[in-house]
């Protein structure tokens, strides 16, 4: 390169330089040792609404008493011998980031200070929105925690029978190991209750409790619920894609309730998940990891739907390697009464009243089988609390279903008129084997409750019910 054409580039005349200077988006403002503004560039007018011209020669002093901007920046770098950088807001309602250098002269004295401004509004507006947003996420983080441990601090199983204490002991050594484990059980038994307590008492309870109902979602939307989609996997998808609930529920536990009803297709899938612990979402390539424990439950008999070709074999003994099957409530009656109480207290406070539970009312509970087991208990109890005008809880609030079974449980044998004593006995033998056919079906099991030999039990069932119940004793009853 020549000479005359290293010399055009590198020196620029007044007016070359003076048009770069005006066309530059961040303000520069130049005073000399006097404090005498001898250039200012037109980024002014937008910072200050007044023409860079009208500022150009006067002195700093005399631009200060118009409060065209907050504290100057100058002052202090001049005092500190070095560039000093501050915020400042102006009269027009910017913010701007000041950075002030001062320039000495060979002999040490101040020639120069040299000032850019960058307006940073619109930076500060997004700064605001930040915090407001990180306040805010805050905020719902911890929220979210509260809620979570309101939902895994309800009070662990009211343990009083046998059964219970075990099964809980069970649950509690298989909290501490991570594989799946399948819970079995009557609808109503409680195996959510006993999915929490599994993943409360895990190394997993810092992490989240993510229940899914197999049952409730459709099957076309069940793979992308449960492993999520990555963005344009779809019409009609999220653009920014959704996150699945298996990764919803990293470092914690996904319970997969209703598992019986889980599709063939998804059941496969489930499989592979399982068995590699990776997944891929819906329309993405990229593998996801698993980390979280699997706790399946299903009031379905999952052998039985092997059998039938309607559930997986393989996956039946993937989520089967820790099985616990919760009894229903009538097998363990002992725990009627301390349930109860329990959902009294519970709705007395949550609807601000003080009911009571008369005995002859807590003796139909005691004696009704409760099909819908502790679910139908709890919804029984609130329904008693909210329709029940007076405090004592009597037993013509219960409704008219639990009275129909009571009676037939509970058979007054009335004598219209005195008889002689072996005419009584018969009709009370009488309403006793009729009763007890009646809810047990064989003769075996009638001859088991009444303590009585079995030929006795079959004789008495062809001498009471033979009318009633033709041809149901069964062959071997």
């Amino acid at each position: 390169m020549s000479n005359s054409k290293t010399k055009a580039i590198t020196e620029l005349d007044y007016k070359t330089l003076k048009k770069i200077l005006d066309n530059s988006y961040d303000e520069i403002y130049v005073t000399n040792a006097e404090g005498i503004v001898i250039y200012v560039n037109n980024a002014a007018e937008r910072h200050y609404g007044v023409k860079a011209a009208d500022i150009i020669g006067k002195s700093s002093q005399e631009i200060s008493e118009k409060k065209l901007w907050g504290p100057r920046v100058s002052p202090i770098a001049i005092k500190r011998k070095r560039s000093f950088t501050l915020e400042q807001k102006t009269c027009t309602g910017k913010t701007l980031l000041t950075t002030a250098t001062p320039i000495w002269d060979e002999e040490g004295n101040l020639e120069l200070v040299v000032e850019n401004s960058r307006d940073i509004t619109e930076t500060e507006g997004i700064k605001y929105e930040l915090e407001k947003s990180m306040q805010l996420l805050k905020k719902y983080k911890m929220e979210v925690e509260e809620l979570r441990k309101k939902e895994l601090n309800s009070p662990d199983f009211i343990c009083q029978s046998k059964k219970m204490c075990d099964l809980l002991e069970l649950a509690q050594r298989i909290a501490a190991v991570d594989s799946t484990v399948l819970l079995l059980g009557e609808s109503g038994t409680g195996k959510g209750v006993i999915a929490k307590y599994i993943h409360k008492n895990s190394s997993r309870n810092k992490g989240p409790f993510i229940p899914i109902n197999c049952a409730s979602i459709p099957s076309e939307l069940m793979e992308s619920e449960l492993f999520g989609y990555s963005k344009g996997a779809f019409t009609g998808a999220n653009e920014k894609g959704k996150m699945g609930l298996i990764e919803l529920a990293s470092e914690g536990t996904l319970f997969l309730d209703e598992i019986g009803e889980l599709p063939m297709k998804m059941q496969a899938k489930l499989l592979q998940v399982l068995q590699d612990n990776e997944y891929f979402k819906v329309g993405g390539r990229e593998v996801q990891k698993v980390n979280c424990r699997i706790i399946a439950a299903t009031n379905r008999n999952l052998k039985e739907m092997v059998e039938n070709g309607q559930f997986r074999e393989d996956l039946y003994y993937r989520l089967n390697i820790f099985e616990i099957e919760i009894p229903p409530l009538r097998e363990r009656p002992e725990e009627i009464i301390p349930l109860v109480q329990f959902f009294l207290d519970k709705f007395n406070n949550k609807y601000k009243v003080s009911h009571q539970i008369s005995q002859n009312c807590l003796n139909i509970l005691i004696d009704y089988p409760w099909p819908g087991n502790v679910r139908e208990l709890e919804n029984t109890i609130e329904r008693l609390v909210v329709v029940s005008p007076e405090t004592i809880i009597e037993e013509r609030h219960l409704p008219k279903h639990f009275r129909e079974e009571a009676s037939k449980n509970h058979s007054v044998i009335m004598f219209p008129r005195q008889m002689p004593l072996d005419e009584a006995i018969n009709e009370v033998e009488k309403n006793l084997i009729e009763k007890a056919y009646r809810e047990l079906g064989s003769s075996y099991e009638v001859a088991k409750a009444l303590k009585t030999s079995q030929s006795k039990a079959s004789r008495l069932i062809r001498k009471y019910c033979i009318n009633k119940d033709k041809g149901k004793e069964k062959s071997g009853s």
